[in-house]
């Protein structure tokens, strides 16, 4: 079970991704979000993290997708692990939030992070649609094989829209990796 411990202050990740941080643009902060999402860090029995590779484009993410009208945050990240993995998880740790501000599209994304446990055995994988396009499938992997994973993601990915996808991923893994370190987080 992880435990989230404050140490006075606000330790909650509060993410902010603009064009500067992907091309080196302008960074421009949108005052509306064109969608809502939940996606996080799931972890097995081994303390191994469930990363979505696309076996289309071969690259990775975290489970997560959008939130569907009415649904609960929280709601959302189960069902979306459930969809993406076939797996039943429970959240054990609200890690914080995650602002894309995409600029060059004029498209913004707010999303929610949390750190998830695994429960049972694999179910019957239904993912999405766009998610059958790709061919996913989960890769366990130790979070630090996870931070290397997206950073060589991020030097070899030259789409605008799928960088921000794993500066968004990789500033999640990061944050876990980081509290864990400081002892914020225990797994």
């Amino acid at each position: 079970m992880a435990v989230m411990k404050r140490k006075g202050g606000n330790c909650m990740l509060n993410a902010v991704i603009t064009d500067a941080d992907i091309n080196g643009g302008e960074p421009k902060i949108m005052s509306d979000f064109s969608r809502y999402g939940s996606r996080g860090i799931i972890l097995n029995d081994e303390n191994l993290s469930g990363m979505i590779l696309m076996t289309a484009n071969g690259f990775y993410k975290l489970p997560g997708g959008g939130i569907e009208l009415g649904e609960r945050e929280k709601d959302a990240f189960v069902r979306e692990v459930r969809e993406q993995t076939g797996l039943s998880c429970e959240i054990i740790c609200e890690l914080g939030t995650v602002e894309e501000h995409k600029g060059k599209s004029g498209f913004s994304q707010f999303s929610y992070a949390y750190l998830g446990r695994v429960r049972g055995d694999a179910k019957k994988h239904s993912a999405a649609a766009n998610e059958r396009l790709l061919d996913c499938s989960v890769n366990w992997m130790s979070l630090e094989d996870a931070a290397a994973v997206m950073n060589k993601s991020l030097e070899m990915c030259g789409d605008y829209k799928m960088r921000f996808m794993m500066m968004r991923e990789k500033k999640i893994i990061d944050y876990v990796i980081d509290m864990i370190g400081k002892g914020e987080i225990t797994i």
